[in-house]
C-alpha cells in the first residue's frame, strides 16, 4: 500500500511538473498560485491515504488480538472435551462390565444339567441372594407404620406441583423448595422457620440449575440432589448444588420411564426416596397398568444394588414413600379421596399387607403431588394443592425375622 502511494505521488508530480510554465512566465502570480493549488489537493489526497492506511493497521491488530483470544478459547473448549470423553470412555466401560456380567449370566442359564442339581443350585442361590438382601438392608431400624398422627400445613404456595424437603442424611436445618413439575430453579432456605415466614431473614438462596427436572420425585441425600432429567426417559442426574455442577448420572433400567408411576400425579415418571436404608427409585414396570418396581441405588457410584418387581401396581396410584425399607403406596380415587395406604411392599417379607391397619390421611381436595419420608426426623413431607404439609407418624416394632 505505501509503494502505491508513492508511485501515485511521483506520477501526480511527472504531470504537474509537465504543465509548469516556461522559464520566463514562471513569475506569472496566477500560474504560481494555480500550482500552489495543485500540490495542496495532492497533499490532502495523501493524507487521507496515510490516514485510511493507519486505521487498516489498526483494524487488523484488532482483528489478531480477537483470534489470539478465540483461540485461547478453543484450547479451554478442547481440555473440557477431553475431559467430558475420558468420563465417557469410563462409562463405556463400566456399561461393558455390566454387559459382560449378563452374558455371563445368560450363559450359567444354558447351561444344560440334571434336574436335581440345578434344583439344589437354585436352593443355594435363593439362600445366597437372600442373604445378600438381609446384608444390604441391615439397618438398625425396625420400626413399621401403623397410622398418620397428625397434619401441619406449613406453607401455601398456591402452586398445584412441586416438592420440598431437607436434607436425608445431614443434621442440617436447610430447607429445599423446588415449584413444578418441570423447572431448574432451587430456593434453599436457612430453616422451617426462614421457610414458613417469608419476611424472615436472610432470605432464601436461589439456586439455578444447568439441567431441568421432570415430575416431582428429587430427593436431597448428603447435599446432593438426585432427579429425574427433563427430556429424558430415565437419565437420573447426581447433582452437586454448591459446586453447581452435575456430579454424576446413571441411566435407570427395568422399564424405567415408560410410564406414569402414580397416575393420580401425572408428571411423575421416577420416584427417588430415601430412608434409612438409603436411596431408592420407584417407577412403573414395562406392562400397560403394570406393579411398581422398587430399585436400590448406590448413592455414591450411582450404581443399582438390587431391584424387586413388587405386587403394588401403579394404578390410581398417587404416591409411595419407604420406611425401615418397606414401600408404601398411597391410592386414592381421585377428587376428594379418600387417600390410603392399600399395598406394602417388605423386601425381607418381615411386613405384609394383613400387619398393615387401614392407614388414611386427612381428607384432601385433590392427590398428593409428592410424599416423601425423612429418616432424620421420623416424619412425611408431602405437597397437597399448593401446601406444604408434615406428616407425623405413628410407627411400632416389627415382628423379629426368622
Amino acid at each position: 500500500t505505501m509503494l502505491a502511494l508513492r508511485r501515485a505521488s511521483a506520477f501526480s508530480v511527472l504531470i504537474l511538473t509537465a504543465f509548469l510554465p516556461l522559464p520566463q512566465f514562471a513569475q506569472d502570480p496566477a500560474m504560481v498560485h494555480y500550482i500552489y493549488q495543485r500540490f495542496q489537493v495532492l497533499e490532502q489526497g495523501l493524507q487521507k491515504c496515510t490516514q485510511a492506511t493507519r486505521e487498516y493497521i489498526q483494524d487488523f491488530r484488532e482483528f489478531s488480538k480477537n483470534i489470539s483470544v478465540m483461540l485461547g478459547r478453543c484450547q479451554t473448549y478442547t481440555s473440557e472435551y477431553k475431559s467430558a470423553v475420558h468420563n465417557l470412555a469410563l462409562r463405556v466401560e463400566r456399561a461393558q462390565r455390566e454387559i459382560d456380567y449378563l452374558e455371563y449370566l445368560r450363559e450359567a442359564e444354558v447351561c444344560t444339567e440334571s434336574e436335581d442339581k440345578m434344583l439344589a443350585e437354585k436352593q443355594v442361590q435363593g439362600a445366597e441372594e437372600e442373604k445378600r438382601i438381609r446384608t444390604l438392608l441391615n439397618a438398625s431400624c425396625d420400626n413399621m407404620l401403623i397410622g398418620i398422627k397428625s397434619l401441619k400445613i406449613v406453607k401455601k404456595t398456591m402452586d398445584t406441583d412441586g416438592s420440598w424437603m431437607k436434607d436425608a442424611v445431614r443434621d442440617s436445618p436447610k430447607v429445599y423448595l423446588l415449584i413444578g413439575s418441570r423447572n431448574n430453579t432451587v430456593w434453599e432456605f436457612a430453616s422451617i422457620r426462614a421457610f414458613m415466614e417469608d419476611s424472615t431473614k436472610p432470605a432464601p438462596r436461589k439456586l439455578i440449575l444447568t439441567h431441568s427436572w421432570q415430575g416431582t420425585g428429587q430427593v436431597i441425600y448428603k447435599g446432593f440432589l438426585f432427579f429425574h432429567s427433563q427430556g429424558t426417559p430415565n437419565e437420573i442426574i447426581k447433582y452437586n448444588l454448591q459446586k453447581r455442577t452435575v456430579e454424576d448420572r446413571m441411566l435407570l433400567l427395568g422399564g424405567a420411564g415408560r410410564a406414569l408411576a402414580y397416575p393420580r400425579s401425572p408428571s411423575t415418571y421416577i420416584d427417588l426416596a430415601a430412608d434409612e436404608h438409603g436411596l431408592w427409585a420407584i417407577h412403573s414396570g414395562p406392562s400397560i397398568h403394570g406393579h411398581l418396581v422398587l430399585t436400590k441405588i448406590e448413592p455414591d457410584t450411582l450404581g443399582v444394588e438390587h431391584s424387586w418387581d413388587t405386587p403394588c401396581r401403579s394404578q390410581d396410584a398417587e404416591a409411595s414413600f419407604l420406611l425401615c425399607g418397606v414401600l408404601y403406596v398411597v391410592y386414592s380415587s381421585g377428587g376428594l379421596g379418600p387417600h390410603r395406604i392399600t399395598c406394602v411392599y417388605d423386601p425381607l417379607g418381615a411386613v405384609i399387607e394383613e400387619d398393615l391397619p387401614n392407614v388414611f390421611f386427612p381428607r384432601r381436595s385433590r392427590s398428593h403431588s409428592m410424599i416423601h419420608y425423612n429418616p432424620r426426623d421420623k416424619q412425611l413431607y408431602a405437597w397437597n394443592d399448593g401446601n406444604q404439609i408434615i406428616y407425623k407418624l405413628q410407627t411400632k416394632r416389627k415382628q423379629p425375622l426368622q
